[in-house]
């Protein structure tokens, strides 16, 4: 039972994963010329220039780029380019539909599952983007061996100092608590309940632009009414789906 949550991700990840929003459309250029770069940023080289009315087919979108096909090349464009390619034989430019495409993308569902203190671990999680940057994510997870179940809430806020990376790391801290269910059969021992601190390390890889999977440690320290802390570390792998 420990993996089969690992083993479900990897079976949905391809269907996830599918082209959405503006992907695999093929446009027109509507402007005098745009520059192409090497890769998702102004610190790229520009090494095609697509002039007007030549094609391009729209591959992916990282963040504010979007990455095209030109001449049998793979480049990239800044979003904001966007209002500038038109549909082949549409009236309504690509950006139009593109901005009305973005304007839902600022909440995240998360699903991931792993290793809790030895047991596994399972977790769902909500989370608000206030920027590429930084975002904010509540998530209840329930962890199950056999001498206890736990279950754990936790609100951590996120950095992410690279999000045009292809593999976009990133710090998150926060708190909550754990809750604790030790499984007896002769004496009935009462549920403790423990707040704790975490901080959280981990890495991001978008499979499209709605559907990201990502690999994540956090190490906890947990409060108890001993003289003595515990610290606990988690593994998880999973998939946000933003909407």
């Amino acid at each position: 039972m420990r993996w089969f949550g690992l083993l479900w991700l990897l079976l949905v990840a391809p269907v996830l994963a599918q082209q959405s929003g503006l992907e695999g459309q093929q446009v027109v250029v509507q402007k005098d010329f745009i520059d192409l770069r090497t890769g998702p940023g102004r610190g790229y080289p520009i090494v095609q220039v697509a002039l007007n009315n030549d094609s391009l087919l729209l591959l992916k979108q990282r963040t504010a780029w979007i990455k095209v096909r030109y001449r049998q090349q793979e480049l990239w464009l800044p979003a904001s380019e966007l209002t500038h390619l038109y549909q082949v034989g549409g009236a309504q430019s690509v950006g139009e539909l593109w901005q009305a495409d973005q304007a839902v993308t600022s909440w995240q569902l998360g699903l991931a599952a792993g290793d809790f203190a030895g047991t596994s671990f399972y977790q769902l999680s909500g989370g608000y983007l206030f920027s590429d940057v930084v975002a904010l994510e509540l998530s209840a997870g329930q962890g199950s061996g056999q001498q206890a179940s736990s279950q754990q809430y936790l609100l951590q806020l996120s950095i992410s100092p690279w999000p045009h990376w292809q593999l976009s790391p990133y710090m998150a801290l926060g708190g909550g608590v754990l809750l604790t269910r030790p499984r007896t059969v002769l004496v009935q021992t009462p549920e403790r309940r423990s707040p704790l601190a975490t901080i959280e390390l981990g890495v991001n890889y978008p499979l499209t632009r709605r559907v990201q999977a990502n690999l994540r440690y956090r190490r906890a320290l947990v409060s108890t009414d001993r003289d003595v802390n515990e610290e606990t570390n988690t593994w998880l792998i999973g998939l946000r789906l933003a909407f």
